[in-house]
C-alpha cells in the first residue's frame, strides 16, 4: 500500500528505492484542494509526445503546489499565459538527488527543451538523514564500478527495465517502509540532507545534462515568509544554498526567476502570498508564474528555444558556515518540506 506522510495526511506517495518516494497518480483531496497526479506521477494532465515547446520543472512542496488547485498552481498558469507546456515534475520533499534520479528514469523521455530547477528547501534540511548515503543504501546509487557501469548503460530503455525489475524493485516495499518518515522523524541528525558540495555538484549534473538533452536551463529560486518578514539578528540557514544556485545559475548564463524579489515588489503581505511558512497560496502562485514568464520571455522562450552559453569558470565553492560549525543552528530556521 502507498504511504502516507504524517504532516500531510491527504499526500499518498509510493516507495521507491531510486527517488526514496514519489507521488501515487490518481485524483485525490489534499488541504481541501483537489488534486491530480498523472500516470507518469507528475502534478496536473497525461501528456503526451511533445508537440512543441516543452519545460519540465523539478523541485519540492513548494514547487509541486501543495494546498493548491490544479489550475492555480504557477505550472498551469505559466502553461495557460505562455501557450507552451510546463510539466510540473516536483514531489514534496524531493532534493537534487531525487531530481536527478528521476529526469534519469522518466523525466528526459518527455523530450523537454527547458529544465526548470526549482530545488533548494529539501536539500538544505538539517533532518534525520542523508540523501547520498540512504539512496546508496536502498539502490547502490553511486557505489563502485557496477554503478558506473550502470550509469553508462542506462540511456538504452531496455537495460533500465531490467535493472528495475532484477534489482530496483525488491527494494521498493523497504524504500516504502522508511522513505517518507525519516524525513519527520524529530532524531535529527544536525547534518543537511544534501551537503552544500554535493548541492553544487548536482546542480552542474542537472545542466550537463540538460545540455545533453538539448534543453535550455531556468533556476527558480524560491521565497519563504522570511522574505517578507525578516527575523531581526538571525542569518538563514538557507542563505548558502541561495548563493549556490545563483553561482551555478551565473556560470553557465542560465536565467534565474528572483521569486523573493517579485514577492517583496508585489507590496503583498505573507499571510496573502502563503500558505504557512513557505507554501506559496494561489495568489503567490500566480506571481511566481508572472516572474517565470518574465524570465522566459526575455531569452526568448517558447518563441524559440533557448540555447545556454558556454560556461564560465569553474563551479562554484560555496561554503556552509553551519557545516563548519559541525551542525544545524540553535534556531532552526529551515523551512521544513
Amino acid at each position: 500500500m502507498p504511504a502516507v506522510p504524517p504532516e500531510h495526511p491527504s499526500i499518498v506517495l509510493h516507495g521507491n528505492p531510486m527517488l526514496l518516494w514519489e507521488l501515487a497518480p490518481g485524483t485525490r483531496t489534499e488541504r481541501g484542494v483537489r488534486v491530480h497526479v498523472n500516470a507518469e506521477g507528475f502534478r496536473g494532465p497525461e501528456r503526451g509526445p511533445r508537440r512543441g515547446p516543452r519545460a519540465l520543472a523539478v523541485g519540492d512542496s513548494s514547487v509541486y503546489g501543495f494546498g493548491v488547485q490544479d489550475e492555480a498552481v504557477w505550472s498551469a498558469v505559466a502553461e495557460r499565459t505562455l501557450g507552451a507546456e510546463v510539466v510540473n515534475g516536483a514531489c514534496p520533499g524531493w532534493s537534487t538527488f531525487q531530481a536527478r534520479n528521476m529526469l534519469d528514469l522518466r523525466g528526459w523521455d518527455l523530450a523537454p527543451d527547458l529544465l526548470v530547477i526549482g530545488t533548494l528547501w529539501s536539500d538544505n534540511n538539517f533532518d534525520g538523514f542523508v540523501d547520498r548515503e540512504l539512496l546508496a543504501s536502498l539502490a547502490g546509487w553511486e557505489s563502485g564500478w557496477t554503478a558506473r557501469a550502470r550509469r553508462l548503460l542506462g540511456a538504452s530503455a531496455l537495460f533500465r527495465r531490467a535493472d528495475w525489475s532484477l534489482r530496483v524493485a525488491p527494494q521498493a516495499r523497504r524504500a516504502r517502509e522508511i522513505g517518507w518518515d525519516l524525513s519527520d522523524r524529530d532524531d535529527r541528525s544536525g547534518r543537511r540532507r544534501v551537503a552544500i558540495e554535493d548541492y553544487v555538484a548536482n546542480l552542474e549534473a542537472l545542466v550537463d545534462a540538460a545540455r545533453a538533452h538539448g534543453a535550455g536551463v531556468v533556476f527558480l529560486e524560491l521565497a519563504n515568509r522570511q522574505d517578507l518578514v525578516p527575523v531581526a539578528g538571525t542569518e538563514p540557514a538557507w542563505a548558502p544554498y541561495r548563493e549556490a544556485m545563483r553561482a551555478v545559475a551565473d556560470r553557465h548564463g542560465a536565467p534565474r526567476v528572483d521569486v523573493p524579489r517579485a514577492f517583496v515588489a508585489s507590496g503583498r503581505s505573507a499571510d496573502a502570498l502563503f500558505l504557512d511558512s513557505m507554501h506559496p497560496s494561489a495568489e503567490g502562485h500566480a506571481l511566481l508564474a508572472r516572474a517565470f514568464a518574465e524570465a522566459v520571455g526575455a531569452v526568448g522562450w517558447p518563441t524559440r528555444p533557448f540555447v545556454l552559453p558556454e560556461p564560465t569558470g569553474a563551479p562554484p565553492e560555496v561554503v556552509d558556515p553551519y557545516a563548519q560549525a559541525g551542525g544545524r543552528p540553535a534556531v532552526d530556521a529551515v523551512p521544513r518540506e
